[in-house]
């Protein structure tokens, strides 16, 4: 059984800042192959003809996400944004990626500033004198003496873990990217958006922020699959048919609100309403979410009305005399929803391996 005891960060590193002259200008007018860190922890804010550290050390993010912790290794140098852990005498030699989960956890919760759920817009930040103060726990052997062999047998395997979920992130990534084939066989029918005879096209009008209460009728603008409010009272008129929304800027994609169900647009929202009722909404839905990519939709050719009626189609699973089945819609779309789940249930419980903290208790 592994004995720990605490150690303030002082007692094992000296903090040394980075230096507030690696702005943009000295770097454009200095460059080189020595990368400079800052706030972000995926790349380097640049790189420069100069160095300050040369070696393995822990560096923690001051200003920004503040108290993530990285280990750089090489000729480096930091700006104001980032500070640089160099070990004491006691601790030299000691497993950084120990050491990195055991004090970012500490850093990360003594750092002070704007916090938003899931890191978006944060802006915390953690000094020097702060950061060295923070208590972390280290394996001691029975004397009482840092135990480097226990410390480094726990960093191993925290790297293979760190690794084990690098590969699991691609695997999350492929298969979110995943899509299945949607083709119906023949006999089908293909039938164009601008057909006016099958479906009724609108755009919504503008809807101010202002307008915007903390209950009420759910309003879609460019992302058609989540509201971006709610107000009182919906700007359309008609929820008899069904209707397929679609984001016009950004992210093209697909939404289904069943009929009868009030919402309202946006003029960043199409709307389609099904007035055939052969067509079964969630089979048109699937299809047309699946084959959203072909059509080249994105902020320079948006998805106007103009051009979703001139360019999009969707092919209809249609019976022996070539009329369009419900029947075979039913069971396709059916058969896509059910991989679809299965694809999300796989990719929740990825998200969740990966989302766990690490803990360096192994």
């Amino acid at each position: 059984m592994t004995t720990y005891a605490e150690f303030p960060i002082g007692d094992l590193f000296e903090a040394a800042n980075g230096r507030a002259k690696f702005i943009r200008d000295y770097m454009d007018a200095h460059p080189g192959p020595h990368p400079v860190f800052s706030a972000s922890l995926v790349k380097p804010f640049g790189h420069v003809d100069e160095y300050e550290f040369e070696g393995r050390f822990l560096t923690w993010v001051m200003n920004g996400y503040g108290g993530r912790v990285q280990e750089v290794n090489g000729q480096f140098s930091a700006n104001r944004d980032r500070g640089v852990l160099i070990p004491k005498p006691v601790i030299d030699g000691a497993d950084l990626t120990y050491l990195r989960f055991a004090m970012e956890p500490q850093l990360v919760a003594a750092a002070v500033g704007r916090r938003v759920d899931g890191r978006l817009n944060e802006y915390t930040k953690i000094y020097p004198q702060t950061a060295l103060e923070q208590v972390i726990r280290i394996p001691v052997t029975l004397t009482g003496d840092i135990d480097l062999a226990r410390m480094k047998e726990i960093g191993t395997r925290l790297r293979r873990i760190e690794a084990a979920q690098v590969r699991l992130r691609e695997v999350h990534e492929t298969l979110d990217r995943a899509s299945f084939p949607f083709a119906p066989a023949s006999p089908s029918v293909t039938i164009s958006l601008g057909d006016e005879s099958v479906f009724r096209l609108s755009i919504g009008n503008r809807v101010l922020r202002s307008q915007h209460v903390a209950e009420g009728i759910p309003v879609y603008s460019a992302n058609a699959r989540n509201p971006f409010g709610c107000v009182d009272a919906s700007n359309l008129q008609d929820f008899k048919y069904p209707s397929l929304l679609w984001g016009i800027d950004g992210i093209f994609d697909w939404n289904l609100i069943p009929a009868g169900e009030q919402f309202a647009t946006t003029d960043h929202c199409g709307r389609a309403e099904i007035l055939d009722s052969r067509l079964d909404p969630a089979y048109l839905l699937a299809y047309l979410r699946t084959t959203r990519n072909t059509y080249g939709f994105d902020r320079v050719f948006r998805a106007s009305l103009r051009n979703v009626k001139a360019n999009v189609q969707v092919t209809i699973p249609a019976d022996a005399k070539g009329e369009v089945s419900l029947s075979r819609q039913k069971e396709l779309a059916a058969s896509f929803y059910r991989r679809e789940e299965a694809q999300l249930t796989a990719l929740a419980s990825i998200s969740d391996v990966l989302d766990s903290r690490m803990a360096v208790d192994l």
